[in-house]
């Protein structure tokens, strides 16, 4: 049990981040201490330096008994404080001091002891009465009998060097409970985000209901950022369930009607006893309702297609104009029997890369659109214009207009307006416009005043374009 639960810590990402924060912080610490021990224990060291050089500046003046000039010497060199002073006696040859420099800053030390002991060459050392320090001196004998005798004071190397470990460890055992405290801690707020998008997460698994949103801390930090994809991510998706949802309603409301159409016809023509000429009329109405479920599911698939961004565009340049004439040729009856005008307008020149079939597609849609919602004697404007980085067609017709709660419903799947009932259609000619276009890289958009017709435009930018 102790095991699985050890293992369980290991795996989350709080402890991993306290783990290495703590030990990042203990190395660090651990290094500086080490390394300060170090320059502690060569600076205790560079001491005997210090005396070597000062014993060379007074060797020559010692050699020729010129006591004058060594007072002469120190006393301009004179210092306040024992830990810098440097220790200076000068004897002669029946050990009577002849300089003594800054007396009272060697008091503590017992010289006299030391005196009784006699003189040696080399290096010693005098303890201190009062407290560890101690007097680290060398003495020199001259060939006229005079002993000089420089030293400087210190502590006791290893009892600074034993102090100075247990203050490494003591420190260092300190900060790692430190680090750990505060990696926690750390870990603990950077970690809220991450926490929260797990609540969420699990609380959309368990209700299906993605209406969940994670509360953004408005740190602007990259968890906070991470926040805002993710709720922007629950609100798209929510979008598309939603339309999901009402698009299939809207497909299952709409397939009723000829399916029940068809079933109906079949069982009339089966009960009763049809000659031929009815059962062939029977026939035909349902291939008729059932090339209607077909365009509408074929639609709805090219929709999805090219809303997921795998409809499959073989582009080519395409002579938008000519393009344009095509379609209008090809509406010429229905805009005759409909009593309307259709005239184009605009640049001539301009190829666009793109895929006819599709493009063919969306332009007889928009053309379509214009002209069951003209009035007769009406007349539909297509125009191809230049609008700064891009290339604008627009569909400008003066029929019944669009209701402004309805605008921005038109582009959605299956979605009719109450003045489009009466019109036939699936109701997906729009939505594939949008989808289509958007597969090209370029933007829809409609305005419409109501009574006084509407503009649907349709633009991609001027890199597909050329003049």
């Amino acid at each position: 049990m102790y095991s699985a639960w050890l293992n369980r810590l290991r795996k989350r990402l709080g402890f991993r981040l306290v783990f290495w924060y703590a030990l990042f912080f203990f190395c660090t610490a651990l290094a500086v201490g080490l390394i300060s021990y170090h320059y502690l224990s060569f600076s205790l060291r560079d001491n005997r330096r210090v005396i070597q050089a000062k014993l060379s500046q007074l060797t020559e003046l010692g050699e020729e008994g010129d006591v004058d000039r060594i007072r002469t010497l120190e006393e301009s060199q004179r210092v306040r404080s024992r830990r810098s002073a440097i220790f200076i006696r000068l004897l002669n040859a029946q050990h009577e001091v002849l300089f003594f420099s800054e007396p009272r800053f060697w008091g503590a030390f017992d010289l006299e002891t030391f005196d009784r002991q006699g003189l040696h060459e080399g290096w010693q050392y005098v303890g201190s009465k009062r407290d560890h320090d101690v007097l680290e001196m060398i003495s020199v004998r001259f060939k006229n009998g005079l002993w000089l005798q420089v030293g400087k004071t210190i502590e006791d190397r290893r009892e600074i060097l034993a102090h100075y470990r247990d203050t490494i460890i003591g420190v260092t055992a300190g900060m790692l409970v430190l680090g750990l405290i505060g990696g926690a801690f750390l870990a603990f707020r950077a970690l809220r985000p991450i926490r929260q998008l797990t609540q969420a997460m699990q609380a959309i698994i368990a209700t299906g209901q993605v209406s969940a949103r994670v509360p953004e801390s408005g740190a602007g930090d990259d968890l906070d950022e991470l926040t805002a994809v993710f709720n922007r991510m629950l609100a798209r998706i929510q979008s598309l369930i939603t339309k999901m949802r009402e698009g299939l309603d809207n497909v299952a409301h709409d397939m009723r009607t000829p399916l029940a159409r068809i079933r109906g016809e079949a069982e009339v023509a089966l009960h009763n006893e049809s000659g031929v000429e009815q059962l062939r009329d029977a026939l035909a109405s349902n291939i008729e309702e059932s090339d209607r479920t077909l365009a509408l599911l074929n639609s709805l698939m090219d929709i999805s297609e090219a809303e997921s961004g795998s409809m499959r565009l073989q582009l080519e340049p395409v002579a938008l104009r000519r393009l344009i004439e095509e379609v209008v040729d090809l509406y010429e009856y229905s805009a005759e029997d409909a009593q309307v005008s259709v005239s184009v307008t605009g640049q001539d020149a301009v190829t666009l890369m793109a895929d006819r079939t599709r493009l063919r597609q969306v332009l007889a849609n928009l053309l379509d659109n214009a002209i069951k919602y003209s009035r007769p004697g009406g007349s539909i404007v297509i125009d191809i214009a230049q609008n700064g980085e891009r290339t604008v067609i627009s569909f400008k017709d003066d029929g019944l207009g669009i209701a402004p709660e309805e605008i921005a419903k038109v582009w959605d799947r299956l979605y009719r307006g109450d003045k489009s009932r009466s019109q036939p259609g699936l109701g997906l000619g729009l939505s594939i416009v949008r989808a289509v276009v958007r597969a090209h890289g370029g933007e829809v958009d409609v305005s419409s005043t109501p009574g006084s017709g509407s503009i649907f435009s349709i633009s991609f930018l001027r890199h597909l374009a050329t003049t």
